[in-house]
């Protein structure tokens, strides 16, 4: 019944690039927003696509945000995901954030955000607790009505 829902989903909306589609390698950042109508991800690059990555090692993302309607305020839905032995998903990350917050690491700039051009970095170190293999990880915004903004996400491969 699920999927039968999140095909009829996607079948409707017309989106090939939706919530429920996964990255198909580990080459970059797939969007995976229902609508662009919020804002629109554009130019990203980081030192980790195309790579494998260990745990310990500092790694960053740049892009440009459009954000094409006023953000007065919002939450940033993380998660990191595992494919275990390629049949199991294990979650390594949920967790919420506060968007304006993220806003000011990564831009500079504090809500509210108007309509406009924001260039960003963020960078990290790849955390210790990683098992070897393949991850997804996953970024939704949502404003202060619980409206999708955004969705991001990449494939990683980390290595011991």
């Amino acid at each position: 019944m699920i999927l039968s829902v999140v095909l009829v989903v996607s079948t409707l909306t017309g989106s090939t690039n939706n919530y429920y589609n996964e990255p198909t390698d580990n080459k970059g950042v797939t969007d995976c927003s229902i609508t662009n109508d919020f804002v629109t991800i554009t130019n990203v690059s980081s030192n980790i696509f195309g790579q494998t990555i260990k745990p310990g090692h500092k790694y960053y993302f740049k892009g440009i945000a459009n954000i094409k309607k006023e953000l007065k305020w919002g939450i940033m839905h993380s998660t990191i995901t595992h494919q275990f032995k390629n049949y199991v998903n294990l979650t390594f990350e949920d967790s919420k954030y506060n968007l304006c917050d993220i806003s000011v690491f990564v831009t500079g700039k504090y809500c509210p955000l108007k309509p406009g051009i924001y260039h960003g970095i963020y960078k990290d170190i790849i955390p210790s607790f990683l098992w070897p293999g393949k991850y997804i990880f996953k970024i939704i915004g949502y404003n202060g009505d619980n409206v999708e903004l955004f969705c991001a996400m990449t494939e990683v491969n980390v290595e011991k």
